[in-house]
């Protein structure tokens, strides 16, 4: 399939799926007599797995680190549960983070009353 296709596909834009392939993520497909990339249904899969992990908010050393671990079938699924773990720390750490702020935002928001006041609390507080 055309590179066209295959972002048809997978949902992602051509500029998306050669981002991939120049950062190493997704393997250069190979070329027809015309010069046009001919990509396989291998592609597609590799693709979907970068695509996925990115959507799960892996950084791109750890999707790396995770194809790898798919290449080499010696691995095993502790791989992958270490590093997803990992990543759920960080997830469940930045979620903490999120609603702490969340938090202080509603209460700086509480400043202002209704809204209608000249001189405004909340900008005082933050000038502080």
């Amino acid at each position: 399939m055309r590179i066209s296709e295959l972002s048809r596909t997978c949902g992602c834009s051509v500029e998306t799926i050669r981002y991939y392939e120049s950062v190493g993520l997704l393997s250069a497909p190979r070329r027809a007599a015309n010069g046009y990339r001919v990509y396989s249904d291998e592609h597609r899969k590799w693709l979907q797995l970068v695509r996925r992990s990115r959507d799960l908010g892996l950084p791109q050393d750890e999707v790396r680190l995770l194809i790898k671990i798919a290449r080499d079938e010696s691995a095993a699924c502790e791989d992958v549960y270490r590093l997803l773990s990992s990543h759920v720390q960080r997830v469940s750490t930045r979620i903490r983070e999120l609603k702490q702020l969340e938090k202080s935002l509603i209460r700086l928001q509480s400043r202002c009353a209704d809204g209608r006041s000249k001189k405004c609390p909340a900008i005082d507080e933050l000038m502080k």
